[in-house]
């Protein structure tokens, strides 16, 4: 039996050849193992004639059987001789095989290696948290359009203006899947249609058909990219969007605590920017932190589990394309996407999230911030006075989440150990 091992960083693979004699009697014995197992009726077990017994073994098995063994042993031999540690799932794979000779592989990966820089002391500053008086009036503007009213109009749709409209689509007078609707409301210049739509319908009147041509993007969806299509549009209402004064009246209407005038409100709403941008610029400072430490480390990583995390990015994006009601080429064609191009990139991130998630690990372990009992009992009762609950019914509630709870108040000591030592 030949032996030989190559090793490229982390990704460990061994091939074994076996022939001639060796070859031969590993499948002999094989096959011996299930004869001495087999029945045949009127025979005493292993006693039957061997013509018999031979009709009655799978020589497909008798080969698996013989793989398994000669493979394992070998295996085995380079783990215990080079002392490998196994990090990822074996995995087997026959290049040759036949009554003469085998050769067959073996791959894993070894454990990531990882080595801290320096994660402490590192002085990164958290900046300043400022509102300014255009964010303000940037407030006071997204309330105004929160507590807009729509107003059916008597005159032409304009820009800016919303249309109530049933339409159907045609490529060469056929209709087609997914191009009708009744009651659709559309906002003119919204972009929400293909390009042109929305245009022709600028100047429409409630009451009013039309005949919108368009022609479908390039970077469209298989079956309608680059073709031409027109729409039979009628429109049932027309309505204007009226946003509410911006005065002492509107700030009353808000019912918010202690606000009652325009100033109030302006006051307020600075209180609720700076509290958002504090908290914003405490996320960036810490994200900083542990990016500095990430930065600082070295991290080799097996190819395998890189794969395997791009992998699962990629199907999770899959599964959020769908859920969206699109396939995932046609996504991939509307955003002209390259797919070579995606996986470098999910390769990537992979290689940054794995690198992220292993030093953060080993700073945990290297400082031993382990959640104890206590701390868990502890959170429990800051969640039970905070919602007004009964501890028990908090631990109740949350015991089918008891990891990811831990979790989070893990997270939390890591956090607050890097933000203490920064």
């Amino acid at each position: 039996m030949e032996k030989k091992i190559e090793k490229n960083e982390l990704d460990i693979v061994v091939t074994v050849t076996v022939n001639g004699d060796e070859w031969k009697k590993a499948q002999n014995k094989e096959f011996n193992k299930r004869a001495s197992k087999v029945v045949i009726k009127g025979f005493r077990p292993g006693k039957a004639p061997a013509h018999l017994i031979k009709a009655s073994i799978n020589q497909g098995d008798v080969i698996n059987d013989a793989i398994f063994t000669v493979v394992n042993k070998a295996y085995q031999e380079a783990l215990d001789e080079n002392k490998f540690y196994v990090f990822t799932q074996p995995k087997l794979n026959v290049t040759k095989v036949n009554a003469d000779e085998l050769e067959a592989t073996v791959s894993f990966c070894l454990p990531p290696e990882i080595t801290l820089g320096e994660y402490k002391k590192l002085g990164i500053a958290k900046e300043e948290a400022v509102v300014t008086d255009d964010d303000v009036n940037a407030y006071l503007e997204n309330l105004r359009k929160e507590h807009a009213v729509m107003q059916v109009k008597e005159d032409a749709a304009a820009l800016g203006d919303s249309v109530v409209i049933d339409f159907k689509g045609y490529i060469n007078d056929e209709a087609f899947e997914g191009g009708e609707a009744k009651g659709y409301e559309l906002e003119l210049g919204s972009n929400m249609f293909i390009p042109g739509f929305e245009d022709q319908l600028v100047g429409i009147k409630a009451g009013e058909a039309r005949t919108v041509n368009v022609k479908f993007p390039e970077n469209y969806v298989e079956e309608l990219k680059g073709k031409d299509a027109r729409f039979e549009v009628t429109c049932s209402d027309v309505k204007v969007k009226i946003l509410p004064e911006l005065n002492d009246e509107f700030a009353e209407e808000l019912e918010l605590t202690e606000v009652t005038t325009l100033d109030q409100l302006k006051e307020y709403g600075k209180k609720q920017l700076l509290s958002q941008k504090e908290q914003q610029v405490a996320n960036k400072q810490i994200e900083d932190i542990v990016n500095k430490a990430v930065d600082n480390a070295s991290v080799k990583l097996p190819t395998a589990i890189v794969e395997e995390e791009a992998a699962a990015m990629l199907a999770q994006m899959k599964k959020q394309i769908e859920d969206a009601g699109l396939k995932y080429e046609d996504y991939i064609a509307i955003n002209k996407l390259d797919e070579a191009t995606l996986q470098a990139q999910r390769l990537d991130e992979a290689r940054k999230n794995l690198k992220s998630m292993l030093v953060v690990e080993k700073i945990i372990a290297l400082e031993k911030l382990e959640v104890t009992p206590e701390m868990v009992d502890a959170k429990y009762a800051e969640l039970a006075s905070q919602y007004g609950m009964k501890v028990e019914d908090v631990k109740k509630a949350l015991e089918p989440n008891k990891a990811q709870f831990e979790k989070q108040i893990r997270n939390s000591l890591f956090t607050e150990f890097m933000l203490a030592n920064n």
